[in-house]
């Protein structure tokens, strides 16, 4: 009986956690964060405008703000972590809506 509830809590949390990734890249965080990082500041505008001026050459990365990257082993690991979760709920559910769809058609 313990078991069950374990995988039970188990199957929980790892849905809950799909559930939050799930939400936050359908929220459109990430194409907000996309957006933010191939806009311009506007101290990178002005030295565009006065390296055009000058005619010097022009090199977009030259403008772009300069990005720290935050990925550890943790957050890599939790990204994989999702990654599998996705597929293993893509795996139930194909087969869940499978079995309804032989059930109606059997019918």
């Amino acid at each position: 009986m313990k078991a069950k509830n374990i995988i039970r809590m188990i199957i929980g949390v790892l849905g809950i956690i799909f559930l939050v990734v799930y939400f936050g890249m359908a929220s459109g965080y990430l194409e907000v964060e996309q957006q933010r990082k191939t806009t311009l500041t506007k101290e990178a505008m002005e030295k565009y405008e006065e390296d055009l001026k000058a005619g010097r050459k022009i090199d977009m990365n030259d403008y772009k703000p300069k990005e720290k990257i935050y990925s550890n082993k943790i957050s890599n690991g939790l990204l994989k972590t999702s990654g599998i979760i996705e597929k293993g709920f893509n795996t139930i559910i194909n087969y869940l809506f499978s079995e309804v769809d032989k059930a109606v058609k059997s019918k």
